[in-house]
């Protein structure tokens, strides 16, 4: 039995801001829809972003005289974030809500670099429980890294206001729906072999990543932007699972990590790249994780849509 569509008010105007990626061009030119960063007559008297092995973007939203702003990840250095908030002349307090696309820490540590600036402000953050999960890849040479989670007692006692949801959310009034777990549907997305949590009966294989989830917006009689984080559940699932949450089919843009560097899923590049085809975006903006392999070859394949990121650049939807 199919579920009925969410009801996603559809937005006049969308602003996504990469406070964090793994790159930056300061050189890069804008357009119309990339805003990058202006220089000025002295570019190298003030701060300039920096970029780690992170992600974290600001999205706004904006439906007639009702908009709102919402932080998605927080990088992985809380100074770093930190440094790009104030560089990008960012104001947290304007913040309505905190989303988090998974527990990692390249997207949930730069949090404590938020809750030291903003104070108790009961700020609500919303992420999927599995993100609690102290999780470590075992990679086949034996060589384990360790993927320290965000702590909820921690979250607490710095005022943050805990929604844990499975399922999709809405926030800032119906304009922006977060997914919750990804169906899973594509027979190429398998998820991250050598990935561990850590759950009752110890160290298991955690290939899913069932915490893994978007943001989904409705730009009016333009179609849906969605942002991913690391897109664990697969860029084609992501796109496949925002459809069917709201019905709409057509898809305007999609920003954010891809999930294909390296040898586990660059021989997953090529169908991945033929079913983005058949979605038609109009924009393709792969961040973070997605590869250089992979970044290239959507540049290659689909250059009308490709678009670069940049740490600092302002997507203006």
């Amino acid at each position: 039995m199919s579920q009925e569509p969410i009801s996603l008010l559809p937005v006049d105007h969308v602003e996504i801001t990469i406070i964090m990626d793994n790159s930056i061009d300061l050189l890069m030119t804008s357009t119309d829809v990339a805003q990058r960063i202006r220089l000025g007559p002295h570019p190298f008297e003030r701060a300039q972003p920096l970029a780690e092995h992170g992600f974290s973007a600001l999205i706004k939203v904006q439906r007639g005289s009702t908009s709102g702003t919402v932080l998605f990840d927080t990088g992985l250095n809380p100074r770093n974030f930190l440094y790009n908030v104030d560089a990008l002349e960012i104001k947290l307090t304007d913040l309505q809500s905190v989303i988090l696309s998974h527990g990692h820490p390249d997207h949930a540590m730069g949090l404590l670099g938020l809750t030291q600036r903003l104070g108790s402000r009961h700020l609500p953050l919303l992420l999927h429980p599995d993100a609690y999960l102290e999780r470590k890849g075992i990679f086949p040479n034996g060589e384990e890294t360790y993927l320290p989670a965000p702590r909820k007692a921690d979250l607490l006692r710095e005022h943050i206001q805990v929604i844990e949801e499975v399922g999709p959310s809405m926030l800032v009034e119906d304009m922006i729906l977060v997914s919750g777990e990804v169906a899973r549907t594509t027979s190429f997305e398998r998820g991250l072999a050598t990935h561990y949590a850590q759950r009752e009966q110890g160290w298991v294989p955690d290939p899913l990543i069932h915490d893994d989830q978007c943001a989904i917006i409705h730009v009016q009689d333009k179609g849906l932007v969605i942002v991913t984080g690391c897109g664990h559940a697969g860029i084609i699932n992501i796109i496949r699972n925002a459809q069917a949450l709201t019905g709409i089919q057509q898809i305007h843009a999609v920003i954010g990590g891809f999930h294909l560097n390296g040898p586990l899923f660059e021989p997953i590049i090529p169908p991945t790249i033929a079913a983005l085809q058949q979605f038609h975006p109009r924009y393709l903006v792969p961040c973070h994780c997605t590869g250089w392999v992979a970044t290239h070859q959507i540049a290659r394949v689909m250059p009308d849509a490709f678009i670069a990121s940049s740490v600092g650049t302002n997507f203006v939807l």
